[in-house]
């Protein structure tokens, strides 16, 4: 089991992602009968009945021209062509699935369904973007640690040597880093600094151990001052957890 160091991003008016994660875009209900009329619809189209009707030349040269395969039934979405969109309607069924676009809807309507009690599940605006999206926005993040990708990744794995080593070297934090994972006890930016001022310490220990063990903890030192340091100068908290 490996160990993960978070940032308590959230807390921190620096974080780029703070507002999206804080704003809740679409939830699901446990039923809809009472808020149906603001689902989500999803629509599919017969592509069995669409030939029959329309014949297969033209259903080839529709799917060609959208770059669709197969001969049952496809999510209309697929189907980029509007003027094909409107030629395969009438082979298009709706489905009213269980989740509200919050963004779409006024603040009367959102306020009675989040007070409904009928809400069993919710999106962020965060969880709504694609991990490009995500990833083009992290890296212009000042939290963001891990070389650019986040401000959340795997620090080490759980049988790592490195707890030992910061333990014979009188390392204390280091060395209990599995029980502070286990306990997901949290740290400030004041910790964050000692932290950094012993990864020169932690360094050096680690260069008696020998070459190998150098070269096999180095991008786990690299990761633990990259995230002491970030969390040091924007004085954010921290946690790990296994």
């Amino acid at each position: 089991m490996s160990i993960t160091m978070f940032l308590k991003e959230l807390e921190s008016d620096k974080a780029l992602c703070r507002e999206m994660k804080n704003t809740t875009a679409r939830v699901n209900l446990r039923d809809v009968s009472r808020f149906s009329g603001y689902c989500e619809r999803n629509h599919f189209i017969d592509l069995g009945a669409a030939t029959q009707k329309l014949g297969e030349a033209k259903l080839k040269e529709i799917k060609k021209r959208n770059g669709v395969r197969g001969t049952g039934e496809i999510k209309a979405d697929k189907i980029k062509d509007k003027n094909d969109l409107e030629v395969l309607k009438p082979f298009t069924r709706e489905e009213v699935t269980t989740w509200v676009d919050l963004l779409s809807q006024p603040k009367s309507v959102v306020d009675e369904i989040m007070s409904s009690g009928l809400v069993s599940d919710s999106m962020n605006s965060w969880d709504m973007l694609s991990f490009e999206q995500m990833g083009e926005i992290c890296g212009k993040c000042a939290l963001s640690w891990d070389k650019g990708r986040g401000c959340v990744a795997t620090l080490m794995p759980g049988d790592s040597p490195l707890p030992e080593i910061a333990r014979k070297a009188g390392l204390q934090f280091i060395a209990d880093i599995p029980k502070h994972a286990e306990e997901k006890t949290v740290f400030d930016g004041s910790k964050a600094k000692e932290l950094l001022a012993d990864i020169p310490k932690l360094r050096a220990a680690v260069e008696k151990e020998g070459k190998q063990m150098a070269n096999r903890l180095k991008g786990v030192i690299e990761r633990l001052e990259s995230a002491a340091k970030v969390c040091a100068e924007n004085n954010v908290k921290f946690y790990f957890s296994s």
